[in-house]
């Protein structure tokens, strides 16, 4: 099952512009396979374009969340390639806005 990072705060995950195998460029979450360790956490931060002076910039704000297979393929249908938009989990639940 893959791990995302979920900003506490806010319930937002983290997603960002990435490469595919054909290195196309697609805005999806960022997933591992295995809980990321902290500077893997800080480099997906980063290239998310978010910094420490952002309102989500503190590593401290962020957590590792597992979710299925189905909720993070959900998650990134949601995101639909559009970097305006936010998916958030809360609750169980997966919901989506532009951001």
């Amino acid at each position: 099952m893959p791990y995302v990072m979920r900003h506490a705060p806010s319930g937002t995950l983290l997603a960002a512009v990435q490469r595919n195998g054909y290195q196309l460029a697609y805005y999806g979450l960022v997933l591992w396979e295995q809980c990321p360790e902290e500077a893997r956490m800080a480099e997906a931060l980063a290239q998310a374009a978010i910094e420490q002076g952002d309102a989500a910039g503190r590593l401290s704000d962020w957590e590792t969340l597992e979710l299925t297979e189905h909720e993070a393929k959900m998650a990134n249908v949601k995101l639909r390639n559009d970097p305006r938009r936010v998916v958030s989990y809360r609750d169980g639940v997966l919901a989506a806005t532009d951001g």
